[in-house]
């Protein structure tokens, strides 16, 4: 119970690395807001079994596409527990496509959610933090394709750089405040979003043999490296910490080919 009496926001978290990041968060004490846009039974699947193990869960929906509704889900949150100790930007979209055929919507979809709904999200967090002297932590939800291109992933890793440039910054000003920034980079990790993947034997060899520890993450492996983090109370910040089983010791996954619509 390293974190009891500690209270924590988690975006994205009614599946998949969300999930897992809540449901270790509880069992170390903490009390949690559960944050979903469309799944409300796997929400309250996560939180049923939070609350039966005696731990403190609730529930909050927001549509992170909607700005407007992140600055509210940081309202709702601070209320439901009266403060907000850690915040976890985990929630995101990610989707392959060629940069040439990007549009206006797909970088919308990719703009909002990504970054600026989590950057709305944690101005207004850490301003209440700030404000009630709450010595708190933030930490973010990146990728590898943040910091090494992919074939596919311009936008989406533009999206991501981005948060890595922003947390550092927020990291640098929020300091004297006691609240420590961070971000996690994380390789391939097996979740809904990448299930195309370690469903397709084909598509899972041609990644993990550019991986060097030869396999894709767990979801429990990154919610482990993060709680740990938490509950240390460490001296770091500005900081990123990658969960990559190697890959950005080398140099890609894939090489492009000549434009065509079908070669993603």
């Amino acid at each position: 119970m390293k974190l009891l009496n500690k209270k924590a926001l988690v975006t994205g978290s009614s599946r998949g690395i969300g999930k897992a990041i809540v449901q270790q968060l509880a069992k170390e004490g903490a009390e949690v807001v559960i944050h979903y846009n469309e799944n409300k039974s796997d929400s309250e699947r996560v939180a049923r079994a939070i609350k039966n193990a005696g731990g403190k869960a609730h529930l909050l929906q927001a549509d992170l596409f909607d700005i407007n509704q992140a600055i509210k889900l940081a309202e709702d949150a601070w209320n439901v527990m009266g403060r907000v100790d850690f915040l976890i930007n985990n929630a995101g979209v990610s989707y392959k496509k060629h940069f040439l055929d990007t549009t206006i919507e797909d970088l919308d979809y990719f703009t909002n959610i990504n970054f600026k709904s989590t950057l709305l999200l944690t101005r207004n967090i850490t301003k209440k933090m700030v404000n009630s002297n709450v010595k708190g932590s933030v930490y973010t939800i990146t990728s590898v394709n943040g910091i090494q291109p992919g074939v596919g992933f311009s936008v989406y890793g533009a999206t991501k750089g981005a948060l890595e440039t922003l947390m550092k910054g927020v990291a640098l000003e929020l300091a004297p405040h006691n609240i420590k920034v961070n971000t996690f980079v994380l390789g391939g990790i097996e979740t809904d979003i990448n299930a195309a993947i370690w469903q397709n034997s084909e598509k899972l060899k041609m990644v993990t043999d550019n991986i060097p520890m030869g396999r894709l993450g767990e979801p429990e492996e990154v919610a482990s490296v993060i709680c740990n983090l938490l509950a240390s109370d460490s001296y770091m910040t500005g900081s990123t910490i990658k969960i990559d089983g190697g890959w950005l010791l080398k140099t890609g996954s894939q090489n492009p080919k000549m434009y065509s619509d079908e070669n993603l």
